[in-house]
Protein backbone atom coordinates (compact mmCIF):
# COMPACT_ATOMS: atom_id res chain seq x y z
CA UNK A 1 0.00 0.00 0.00
CA UNK A 2 3.46 2.30 -0.16
CA UNK A 3 1.45 3.84 -3.53
CA UNK A 4 -1.94 5.27 -1.14
CA UNK A 5 1.04 6.60 1.30
CA UNK A 6 3.27 7.80 -1.41
CA UNK A 7 0.30 9.65 -3.57
CA UNK A 8 -0.95 11.36 -0.52
CA UNK A 9 2.29 12.52 0.16
CA UNK A 10 2.41 14.16 -3.10
CA UNK A 11 -1.33 15.02 -2.91
CA UNK A 12 -0.03 16.96 0.39
CA UNK A 13 2.59 18.92 -2.15
CA UNK A 14 0.16 20.14 -4.59
CA UNK A 15 -2.58 21.52 -1.75
CA UNK A 16 0.46 24.06 -0.84
CA UNK A 17 0.57 25.01 -4.08
CA UNK A 18 -3.27 25.36 -4.06
CA UNK A 19 -2.69 28.11 -0.84
CA UNK A 20 -0.99 30.61 -3.43
CA UNK A 21 -4.16 29.68 -6.26
CA UNK A 22 -5.65 33.31 -6.44
CA UNK A 23 -7.78 32.12 -8.87
CA UNK A 24 -9.18 28.80 -6.61
CA UNK A 25 -9.19 30.82 -3.21
CA UNK A 26 -11.71 33.59 -5.07
CA UNK A 27 -14.08 30.71 -6.82
CA UNK A 28 -14.64 29.21 -3.64
CA UNK A 29 -14.81 32.11 -1.14
CA UNK A 30 -17.47 33.09 -3.92
CA UNK A 31 -19.54 29.62 -3.46
CA UNK A 32 -19.23 30.01 0.58
CA UNK A 33 -18.49 33.81 2.15
CA UNK A 34 -17.50 31.66 5.40
CA UNK A 35 -14.54 30.50 3.93
CA UNK A 36 -11.85 33.38 3.55
CA UNK A 37 -9.30 33.46 1.95
CA UNK A 38 -6.95 33.02 5.10
CA UNK A 39 -8.88 30.42 6.30
CA UNK A 40 -8.42 28.65 3.31
CA UNK A 41 -4.92 28.90 3.32
CA UNK A 42 -5.15 27.55 6.53
CA UNK A 43 -6.71 24.85 6.26
CA UNK A 44 -4.79 23.60 3.21
CA UNK A 45 -1.35 24.26 4.54
CA UNK A 46 -2.37 22.19 7.39
CA UNK A 47 -3.14 19.56 5.42
CA UNK A 48 -0.37 20.01 4.02
CA UNK A 49 1.79 19.19 7.08
CA UNK A 50 -0.63 16.28 8.70
CA UNK A 51 0.06 14.55 4.75
CA UNK A 52 4.32 14.42 5.71
CA UNK A 53 6.29 11.12 4.77
CA UNK A 54 6.51 11.02 9.30
CA UNK A 55 2.58 11.54 9.96
CA UNK A 56 1.14 9.04 7.17
CA UNK A 57 3.86 6.60 8.74
CA UNK A 58 3.02 7.24 12.20
CA UNK A 59 -0.26 6.96 11.81
CA UNK A 60 -0.55 3.28 9.40
CA UNK A 61 1.98 1.90 11.03
CA UNK A 62 -0.41 0.55 13.77
CA UNK A 63 -2.71 -0.75 11.03
CA UNK A 64 -2.27 -3.88 9.02
CA UNK A 65 -3.00 -2.05 5.04
CA UNK A 66 -3.31 -4.88 2.32
CA UNK A 67 -4.65 -4.82 -0.90
CA UNK A 68 -7.84 -5.46 -1.25
CA UNK A 69 -9.20 -8.57 -3.53
CA UNK A 70 -13.10 -7.28 -3.95
CA UNK A 71 -12.78 -3.79 -3.34
CA UNK A 72 -16.13 -2.27 -1.53
CA UNK A 73 -18.09 0.85 -2.16
CA UNK A 74 -17.77 3.23 0.52
CA UNK A 75 -19.83 6.53 0.31
CA UNK A 76 -18.69 9.44 1.90
CA UNK A 77 -21.29 12.59 2.92
CA UNK A 78 -19.53 15.41 3.82
CA UNK A 79 -20.38 18.41 6.06
CA UNK A 80 -19.13 21.70 4.59
CA UNK A 81 -18.96 24.11 7.83
CA UNK A 82 -15.67 24.32 7.06
CA UNK A 83 -13.16 23.90 4.26
CA UNK A 84 -12.31 20.41 3.66
CA UNK A 85 -14.25 19.33 6.88
CA UNK A 86 -14.88 15.73 4.98
CA UNK A 87 -11.22 15.09 3.47
CA UNK A 88 -10.36 12.46 6.41
CA UNK A 89 -12.93 10.29 5.67
CA UNK A 90 -11.75 10.17 1.93
CA UNK A 91 -8.80 9.73 2.87
CA UNK A 92 -9.21 7.01 5.40
CA UNK A 93 -11.21 4.95 2.73
CA UNK A 94 -8.58 5.53 -0.21
CA UNK A 95 -6.03 4.13 1.88
CA UNK A 96 -8.01 0.80 2.82
CA UNK A 97 -8.05 0.03 -1.26
CA UNK A 98 -11.94 0.41 -1.25
CA UNK A 99 -13.73 2.44 -3.73
CA UNK A 100 -14.77 6.04 -2.61
CA UNK A 101 -17.91 7.55 -3.80
CA UNK A 102 -18.22 10.39 -2.37
CA UNK A 103 -20.73 13.53 -2.21
CA UNK A 104 -19.47 16.89 -1.35
CA UNK A 105 -21.41 19.73 0.34
CA UNK A 106 -22.97 22.25 -1.80
CA UNK A 107 -21.19 24.92 0.65
CA UNK A 108 -17.69 23.16 0.08
CA UNK A 109 -18.09 21.59 -3.76
CA UNK A 110 -14.94 23.57 -5.34
CA UNK A 111 -12.62 22.89 -2.75
CA UNK A 112 -12.92 19.71 -1.87
CA UNK A 113 -13.50 18.61 -5.97
CA UNK A 114 -10.21 20.34 -6.24
CA UNK A 115 -7.87 18.39 -3.68
CA UNK A 116 -9.90 15.08 -4.41
CA UNK A 117 -9.55 15.46 -8.68
CA UNK A 118 -5.82 16.25 -7.38
CA UNK A 119 -5.70 13.09 -5.89
CA UNK A 120 -7.15 11.08 -8.46
CA UNK A 121 -4.69 12.45 -11.15
CA UNK A 122 -1.93 11.39 -8.73
CA UNK A 123 -3.21 7.82 -8.12
CA UNK A 124 -4.81 6.92 -11.56
CA UNK A 125 -5.39 3.24 -10.36
CA UNK A 126 -7.58 4.88 -7.65
CA UNK A 127 -11.23 4.81 -7.65
CA UNK A 128 -12.89 7.98 -5.94
CA UNK A 129 -15.99 9.13 -7.71
CA UNK A 130 -18.33 12.02 -7.08
CA UNK A 131 -21.92 11.30 -6.89
CA UNK A 132 -25.34 13.18 -5.87
CA UNK A 133 -26.64 10.03 -4.39
CA UNK A 134 -26.07 7.37 -2.67
CA UNK A 135 -27.32 4.04 -4.38
CA UNK A 136 -25.43 0.93 -4.17
CA UNK A 137 -23.24 1.60 -1.44
CA UNK A 138 -22.18 -1.27 0.76
CA UNK A 139 -20.68 1.15 3.83
CA UNK A 140 -21.66 4.45 4.45
CA UNK A 141 -19.37 7.38 6.46
CA UNK A 142 -21.91 10.41 6.66
CA UNK A 143 -21.81 13.68 8.81
CA UNK A 144 -24.60 16.16 9.32
CA UNK A 145 -26.31 17.58 11.68
CA UNK A 146 -28.72 15.85 14.17
CA UNK A 147 -31.71 15.70 12.11
CA UNK A 148 -29.88 14.27 9.26
CA UNK A 149 -28.07 11.80 11.33
CA UNK A 150 -31.53 10.29 12.31
CA UNK A 151 -32.74 10.11 8.74
CA UNK A 152 -29.76 8.96 7.96
CA UNK A 153 -29.83 6.02 10.21
CA UNK A 154 -33.26 5.29 9.21
CA UNK A 155 -31.79 5.12 5.10
CA UNK A 156 -28.73 3.54 5.45
CA UNK A 157 -29.82 0.94 8.54
CA UNK A 158 -29.08 -1.82 6.24
CA UNK A 159 -25.48 -1.25 6.14
CA UNK A 160 -22.17 -0.53 7.89
CA UNK A 161 -22.38 2.96 8.84
CA UNK A 162 -21.00 5.68 10.96
CA UNK A 163 -23.04 8.54 11.82
CA UNK A 164 -21.87 12.42 13.19
CA UNK A 165 -24.12 14.70 14.18
CA UNK A 166 -23.87 18.09 16.03
CA UNK A 167 -20.83 18.68 18.22
CA UNK A 168 -18.93 21.20 19.89
CA UNK A 169 -15.51 21.63 21.88
CA UNK A 170 -14.68 23.22 25.34
CA UNK A 171 -12.54 24.62 27.36
CA UNK A 172 -10.65 24.04 30.89
CA UNK A 173 -9.40 27.03 32.20
CA UNK A 174 -7.67 27.50 35.32
CA UNK A 175 -6.68 29.99 38.27
CA UNK A 176 -3.59 29.48 36.84
CA UNK A 177 -3.65 30.04 33.37
CA UNK A 178 -0.88 31.90 31.61
CA UNK A 179 -1.28 34.80 29.29
CA UNK A 180 0.10 33.13 26.48
CA UNK A 181 -2.24 29.75 26.58
CA UNK A 182 -5.25 32.64 26.73
CA UNK A 183 -3.44 34.04 23.58
CA UNK A 184 -3.32 30.17 21.94
CA UNK A 185 -7.07 29.32 23.60
CA UNK A 186 -8.34 32.51 21.21
CA UNK A 187 -7.21 30.73 18.12
CA UNK A 188 -9.36 27.49 19.39
CA UNK A 189 -12.33 29.94 19.68
CA UNK A 190 -12.21 32.58 16.44
CA UNK A 191 -10.37 30.13 13.65
CA UNK A 192 -12.88 29.30 11.26
CA UNK A 193 -15.26 31.61 12.84
CA UNK A 194 -16.06 29.25 15.40
CA UNK A 195 -17.86 27.08 13.03
CA UNK A 196 -16.46 24.00 13.65
CA UNK A 197 -17.01 20.81 15.92
CA UNK A 198 -13.48 21.40 17.31
CA UNK A 199 -14.05 25.29 17.81
CA UNK A 200 -14.60 26.34 21.34
CA UNK A 201 -17.98 27.50 22.36
CA UNK A 202 -18.05 27.06 26.07
CA UNK A 203 -15.24 27.91 28.57
CA UNK A 204 -15.20 26.39 32.07
CA UNK A 205 -14.33 29.06 34.88
CA UNK A 206 -12.87 29.11 38.39
CA UNK A 207 -15.11 31.37 40.77
CA UNK A 208 -14.28 34.80 40.51
CA UNK A 209 -12.31 34.42 37.59
CA UNK A 210 -10.99 37.99 35.93
CA UNK A 211 -12.83 37.76 32.16
CA UNK A 212 -11.40 40.64 31.17
CA UNK A 213 -8.41 38.74 30.93
CA UNK A 214 -10.07 36.44 28.49
CA UNK A 215 -11.25 39.58 26.35
CA UNK A 216 -7.70 41.06 26.35
CA UNK A 217 -6.73 37.68 24.76
CA UNK A 218 -9.30 37.97 21.90
CA UNK A 219 -8.27 41.34 20.98
CA UNK A 220 -5.74 40.78 17.79
CA UNK A 221 -9.15 38.72 16.79
CA UNK A 222 -10.88 42.16 16.19
CA UNK A 223 -10.57 41.94 12.10
CA UNK A 224 -12.85 39.57 12.13
CA UNK A 225 -15.73 41.86 12.60
CA UNK A 226 -15.10 43.42 9.04
CA UNK A 227 -16.22 40.26 7.69
CA UNK A 228 -19.99 40.97 6.88
CA UNK A 229 -21.36 38.10 7.58
CA UNK A 230 -19.76 37.41 10.86
CA UNK A 231 -20.52 41.51 11.71
CA UNK A 232 -24.57 40.89 11.10
CA UNK A 233 -24.89 37.90 12.98
CA UNK A 234 -22.72 39.36 15.74
CA UNK A 235 -25.08 42.68 15.56
CA UNK A 236 -28.41 40.34 15.30
CA UNK A 237 -27.30 38.07 18.30
CA UNK A 238 -26.27 41.26 20.35
CA UNK A 239 -29.91 42.99 19.45
CA UNK A 240 -31.47 39.66 20.55
CA UNK A 241 -29.87 39.50 23.86
CA UNK A 242 -30.79 42.85 24.85
CA UNK A 243 -34.45 42.35 23.76
CA UNK A 244 -34.45 39.68 25.50
CA UNK A 245 -32.91 41.58 28.73
CA UNK A 246 -30.66 38.74 28.96
CA UNK A 247 -27.55 39.55 30.82
CA UNK A 248 -24.16 39.52 28.73
CA UNK A 249 -20.21 40.55 28.25
CA UNK A 250 -19.20 41.83 24.86
CA UNK A 251 -15.61 43.46 23.47
CA UNK A 252 -17.14 45.31 20.31
CA UNK A 253 -16.77 41.78 18.50
CA UNK A 254 -17.51 38.97 20.35
CA UNK A 255 -20.31 38.18 23.47
CA UNK A 256 -19.85 35.92 26.48
CA UNK A 257 -23.13 34.73 28.36
CA UNK A 258 -23.19 33.04 31.41
CA UNK A 259 -25.40 30.03 30.15
CA UNK A 260 -24.61 25.92 30.65
CA UNK A 261 -25.70 25.72 26.76
CA UNK A 262 -23.11 24.07 24.85
CA UNK A 263 -23.75 25.78 20.98
CA UNK A 264 -24.61 29.17 21.13
CA UNK A 265 -24.38 31.08 18.06
CA UNK A 266 -21.86 32.22 15.83
CA UNK A 267 -20.36 35.40 18.06
CA UNK A 268 -21.18 34.23 20.93
CA UNK A 269 -19.19 31.84 23.20
CA UNK A 270 -20.74 30.79 26.41
CA UNK A 271 -19.39 30.05 30.18
CA UNK A 272 -20.20 28.50 33.30
CA UNK A 273 -18.30 28.21 36.56
CA UNK A 274 -16.75 24.71 38.67
CA UNK A 275 -16.02 24.52 42.51
CA UNK A 276 -13.40 22.14 42.49
CA UNK A 277 -12.07 19.35 39.91
CA UNK A 278 -14.05 17.11 41.22
CA UNK A 279 -17.49 19.54 40.50
CA UNK A 280 -15.22 19.70 36.67
CA UNK A 281 -14.99 16.24 36.14
CA UNK A 282 -18.70 15.27 36.54
CA UNK A 283 -19.78 18.23 34.40
CA UNK A 284 -17.53 17.14 31.78
CA UNK A 285 -18.61 13.71 32.01
CA UNK A 286 -22.24 14.69 31.93
CA UNK A 287 -21.50 16.25 28.32
CA UNK A 288 -19.13 13.57 26.97
CA UNK A 289 -21.48 12.59 24.45
CA UNK A 290 -21.93 16.52 23.17
CA UNK A 291 -18.25 16.98 22.62
CA UNK A 292 -15.61 16.68 20.42
CA UNK A 293 -12.50 17.84 22.58
CA UNK A 294 -11.61 19.42 25.95
CA UNK A 295 -9.24 22.07 25.38
CA UNK A 296 -6.45 22.62 28.26
CA UNK A 297 -3.92 22.09 30.37
CA UNK A 298 -3.35 18.17 30.86
CA UNK A 299 -6.79 17.95 28.93
CA UNK A 300 -6.98 15.91 25.31
CA UNK A 301 -6.09 19.01 23.08
CA UNK A 302 -3.64 21.75 24.41
CA UNK A 303 -3.98 25.27 23.88
CA UNK A 304 -4.05 26.63 20.70
CA UNK A 305 -4.42 22.92 18.71
CA UNK A 306 -7.78 22.53 18.71
CA UNK A 307 -7.44 23.05 14.59
CA UNK A 308 -4.77 21.49 14.41
CA UNK A 309 -6.14 17.67 14.79
CA UNK A 310 -3.54 14.96 13.93
CA UNK A 311 -4.65 12.06 11.08
CA UNK A 312 -5.42 10.05 14.24
CA UNK A 313 -7.53 11.83 16.06
CA UNK A 314 -10.70 10.52 14.96
CA UNK A 315 -14.01 12.30 14.92
CA UNK A 316 -16.37 11.31 17.97
CA UNK A 317 -13.87 9.36 18.41
CA UNK A 318 -14.32 6.26 16.59
CA UNK A 319 -11.57 4.85 14.27
CA UNK A 320 -12.85 5.48 10.71
CA UNK A 321 -9.64 3.72 8.88
CA UNK A 322 -10.21 0.40 10.99
CA UNK A 323 -14.18 0.76 10.06
CA UNK A 324 -12.99 0.64 6.14
CA UNK A 325 -10.39 -1.77 6.48
CA UNK A 326 -12.78 -4.31 8.49
CA UNK A 327 -15.48 -4.32 5.90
Amino acid sequence: MHRHLDSLFELGNKMNLMSSDEDLLRKVKEENPWFTDDFVKYSLLSWCQSLSVENLSKWTNNYELKKVSIPKKIGIICAGNLPLVGLHDIICAYISGNEVYYKPSSDDHILCKKVVDALSKIDSKSSIKLVDKMNGVDAIIATGNNNTQRYFDYYFRDIPRILRGSRTSVSVITEDITTNELNLLSNDIFQYFGRGCRSVTHLFLPYNFDIQRIFKSWLHWGYILNHYKYSSNFNYQRSLLMLNGIKFLENNFAIMTESLALKPPTGIVNYSFYDNQEDLNLKLASIENQIQTVVGRDFQTSFGNSQNPNLWDYADGVDNLSFCLKL
